[in-house]
């Protein structure tokens, strides 16, 4: 008899610990999904940044416009020393400590 009781005592206390492992486990599982929602979440959130609308919107606060033309450079080899670039105007020069 005390032989059954032990055993039952026994099994008892197993399933109860395997009852807090499986609740445990239900609570870190429960964590990992808010985590990966969350992290859904800023992904979203910071990829709806970039979007072409937002960026426009930046630029055009920042003053900047589309350019009135475009001038498509030429291939040259990689091997070939470039001449230095003539500009066409004048450009105020602004020292780097003052920008």
């Amino acid at each position: 008899m005390a032989l059954v009781v032990a055993a039952v005592l026994l099994s008892l206390c197993g399933s109860m610990l395997e009852t807090n492992r499986q609740v445990e486990l239900h609570r870190l599982q429960s964590e990992v999904l808010q985590a990966q929602s969350t992290y859904a979440t800023q992904v979203g959130t910071f990829t709806n940044l970039s979007t072409p609308s937002v960026v426009v919107s930046q630029a055009t606060t920042l003053h900047l416009v589309n350019p009135t033309s475009v001038t498509q450079v030429p291939t040259t080899s990689l091997d070939a020393i470039l001449p230095l670039p003539k500009f066409v105007g004048y450009a105020p020069v602004t020292s780097r400590t003052q920008r």
